[in-house]
């Protein structure tokens, strides 16, 4: 982010927080609470953490949030994530989670829930990374750099890029001088979307 004041940031923490994930289960994140829970959370993270070491980590941007931040420069064009499809309790792929307010959209009809640290991207009017139109061969999203992105800033994308529709939330407070106010997906903003990104960086099914 690039924050207007400490408290609208407080605010779109809070909002956000509908999208957070504290426990897994076979279909989605969920805020549940429990210690045992939260040591399941921070043990997954931590996992992830090790795996993308020198380039990207979790960490909590508030008591009750993670975000995802470079930990080390990208540069405009570059990839920073690479994600995959989160697996379930079997460790089995696990595409689908239609009713899952934590998942991303890759059709009109289908959501996916993409691994750590993919999952936990939090959205901005004014991102810093953006998707690749296609999905990747895992059937899930990449992320590239929209412009070089320092270490230690907070990566994240914008939602409408990839939602038709947004229900977990509305209001918007990401903080961004140009934040639109709302979150209501492509549906609703499409022409102010595609003047933005200039069709780049759309999820493909919305070009169609």
């Amino acid at each position: 982010h690039e924050h207007r004041s400490h408290q609208s940031n407080d605010v779109s923490r809070k909002i956000a927080t509908n999208k957070l994930a504290f426990h897994i289960s076979h279909s989605c994140w969920r805020l549940m609470g429990t210690s045992a829970q939260e040591e399941d959370i921070d043990f997954t993270v931590q996992e992830a953490n090790e795996r993308y070491s020198g380039q990207l980590q979790i960490k909590r941007v508030n008591p009750d949030q993670w975000g995802v931040f470079a930990h080390r420069p990208y540069t405009k064009g570059s990839i920073v994530i690479s994600s995959n499809l989160a697996t379930d309790t079997n460790n089995e792929p696990n595409p689908k989670a239609t009713s899952c307010s934590h998942a991303i959209q890759t059709n009109f009809n289908e959501h996916i829930l993409m691994d750590l640290p993919a999952q936990f991207l939090n959205h901005s009017c004014d991102p810093n990374i953006g998707v690749a139109v296609k999905l990747n061969e895992g059937q899930s999203y990449d992320f590239v750099a929209l412009r070089d992105i320092q270490e230690g800033e907070e990566v994240r994308f914008d939602y409408e890029t990839t939602e038709y529709e947004v229900g977990a939330f509305e209001d918007c407070m990401c903080g961004a001088g140009s934040c639109r106010g709302t979150i209501k997906g492509f549906k609703y903003n499409r022409d102010v979307i595609l003047e933005k990104y200039g069709g780049k960086n759309i999820a493909a099914y919305l070009m169609e």
